[in-house]
């Protein structure tokens, strides 16, 4: 059976639909066309986090980057293929993390400001290691001779072995100081010691110390105006104690303790009183060492950074006391000159006898290892 055919206006009509439909549909096209996304900024949108650095005055920056709310998703990669995540250096990540540092303005006069460090400076101390390592607490070392002297006077007749040992007439004190001067040498305090061996202070040429233990009152009569004649500092190891008692016993009161140090001697500790102070409790080593050390800054008005250990004999109780009680160091009876910065508490010195003639005398100060 043949298919009935249509009637030609139906014909007519679909052509009058695809003539009208084909510019609507241009129309339409321009109209809902899509356009492209617009290109991310060159540089995304940030906000500065000011963290404050009042010590400082300068503020970090740290850069936290923001994804634009109308800039569109991006394409996920579904091809990528999952990669392990490199190895990033500390000092990197800080080197990223801080990736500004800027001086924040300051209202004040500039007179009015105090001094910071330079931002530079802060810079390289957060990102990068410094090229020069920060001591450790040993620059260097010193060959430094540190006399002990203990009486200046005549033995009284009848005095043992000791005691003509320890006593060095103030004849001889003087003929030894001038041979000093003449030789070109200049008294050093322990201080300036100190400064040396932590701080690598310069140190004049052929320095040397004085000291004196055990703060005999022929310190006051008879070595500080020999010292004084020769231009020398001396540095003088007193004992509390007897002070405290108006100089028992043929020691310094504290009028000439004080006087001495307004004359510009070195005026450090030895003890309340001459005693062992090994194996002792803590609170008697507290009683002998920080109750010495608080007397004797509270008469001469100025700091005890420096001890000399009773008969040259201490142990390491000694030592944790001095320390916490804020000494920096201490002379032993150690013969010897040479002096570290690891060994403050262990200083070694020559001993002056009352035998030594002016020539052994020499020989000790210039030869002793």
């Amino acid at each position: 059976m043949r298919p009935r055919p249509r009637p030609k206006r139906l014909y007519l009509a679909g052509w009058i639909v695809k003539i009208i439909s084909i510019p609507v549909i241009i129309l339409l096209a321009a109209a809902f066309q899509v356009r492209p996304a617009a290109a991310p900024p060159s540089v995304p949108e940030a906000v500065a986090l000011q963290a404050p650095a009042p010590d400082l005055g300068a503020a970090l920056v740290f850069f936290t980057v923001l994804t634009p709310t109308d800039q569109p998703e991006p394409t996920p990669n579904l091809v990528s293929t999952p990669t392990a995540a490199p190895t990033v250096p500390e000092d990197q990540i800080i080197a990223t993390q801080v990736a500004f540092i800027a001086e924040m303005p300051d209202p004040r006069p500039k007179a009015a400001r105090p001094h910071v460090t330079p931002v530079a400076t802060f810079v390289r101390m957060m990102t990068a290691p410094t090229e020069t390592p920060i001591p450790t607490g040993e620059p260097g070392f010193a060959s430094v001779p540190i006399l002990m002297y203990h009486y200046i006077s005549d033995p009284p007749p009848g005095s043992d072995r000791l005691r003509y040992s320890l006593s060095v007439t103030p004849a001889n004190l003087d003929t030894q100081l001038g041979h000093l001067q003449q030789a070109g040498y200049h008294t050093i305090t322990l201080n300036d010691l100190y400064e040396h061996l932590i701080h690598a202070a310069p140190l004049p040429d052929q320095p040397i110390l004085l000291t004196f233990d055990d703060g005999y009152v022929d310190a006051f009569t008879f070595a500080l105006p020999i010292l004084q004649k020769h231009g020398f500092v001396g540095t003088f190891f007193i004992l509390s104690g007897p002070a405290d008692r108006n100089g028992e016993g043929g020691h310094l009161n504290w009028a000439q303790i004080t006087a001495m140090s307004q004359a510009g001697m070195d005026m450090e500790l030895h003890g309340r009183e001459q005693v062992d102070l090994c194996n002792r409790p803590n609170d008697f080593l507290v009683y002998q060492i920080a109750g010495g050390r608080d007397s004797l800054e509270a008469r001469t008005g100025r700091p005890v950074r420096w001890f000399a250990y009773p008969s040259g004999r201490y142990d390491a109780a000694v030592v944790r006391m001095l320390q916490s009680a804020g000494f920096v160091g201490a002379v032993t009876t150690i013969d010897g000159r040479t002096h570290k910065a690891s060994g403050l508490f262990d200083l070694q010195r020559i001993r002056i006898n009352g035998s030594d003639t002016l020539e052994t005398f020499k020989k000790a100060v210039a030869d002793n290892p």
